[in-house]
């Protein structure tokens, strides 16, 4: 199993999961190309996306793995799409990917101007972080737009979600590509089974608005709620978010529920 962060987030987002995914499979949970801990994204090259996935595949080829259950959360959610495209996939889960929107409409600009507000809330607050990491209440308004449980979140995982953030290389290139409408391609055939997965409380990638392109692009998809969850919600409900996956990469061993 391979499970894809997402934008400016590092492989640590999984922690929540990690056990109980590694009980059923072995697990290959790496930091996306340009962004913290991932390898640098070479300049001059394809666009971001397309330059992500060569390198993506290249790091499960390093790993022996030739296809995988395939899940992937906000961006690693597409990351995980592109990859069952080109064939690597056993089957994907889709925790509140992104590229369901319509490419240049209001949700395409809503999503931009989200990043580009916290990375300047971001930069401007460097010095404060670690007291921000230490402080619940601090934490609970810091993580409010991205789960629905933010106290869910220890002191050391608002670190590493804050530096992540602030150490991902990529952000400039990516907000551009997607201000000119150049982040999501339509898809190609997909072999395998596809769930996705939409948080009825995500503030960031709201259903169903969010999601009309991709149900247009994956009609043989699986849509499901995730009740009560946001847009990273393996820190809202391990438990729920575990058994969902599980019901597609394992379903003979998975009370379904």
């Amino acid at each position: 199993m391979v499970l894809l962060h997402g934008f400016t987030d590092t492989w640590r987002t999984w922690i929540p999961v990690l056990p109980a995914l590694e009980e059923r499979h072995r697990v290959f949970a790496p930091s996306l190309p340009g962004h913290y801990g991932g390898p640098a994204i070479p300049a001059g090259g394809p666009g971001m996306i397309k330059a992500s996935l060569d390198l993506i595949e290249r790091q499960l080829d390093e790993q022996g793995i030739d296809k995988a259950h395939l899940v992937g959360n906000s961006l690693g959610g597409w990351a995980a799409l592109e990859l069952a495209v080109r064939g690597r996939a056993l089957s994907v889960i889709g925790l509140c990917p992104a590229g369901g929107w319509e490419i240049g409409g209001k949700e395409d600009r809503t999503i931009v101007r989200y990043f580009k507000s916290v990375d300047r809330r971001l930069r401007t607050s460097l010095p404060l972080l670690p007291r921000i990491a230490r402080v619940p209440a601090l934490r609970r308004v810091a993580f409010r737009d991205l789960m629905a449980r933010p106290g869910n979140v220890t002191a050391e995982a608002a670190m590493a979600f804050f530096t992540g953030a602030a150490n991902c290389t990529i952000f400039a290139d990516a907000i551009a590509q997607a201000e000119a409408g150049e982040s999501f391609d339509d898809l190609g055939p997909i072999d395998c089974p596809v769930r996705i997965l939409y948080g009825t409380r995500d503030r960031l990638i709201r259903w169903p608005n969010y999601y009309v392109r991709m149900r247009t692009l994956l009609p043989a998809a699986e849509f499901m709620p995730l009740h009560g969850l946001g847009h990273i919600p393996m820190w809202d409900d391990p438990a729920t978010v575990v058994r969902r996956i599980l019901e597609v990469s394992d379903p003979h061993r998975v009370e379904v529920a």
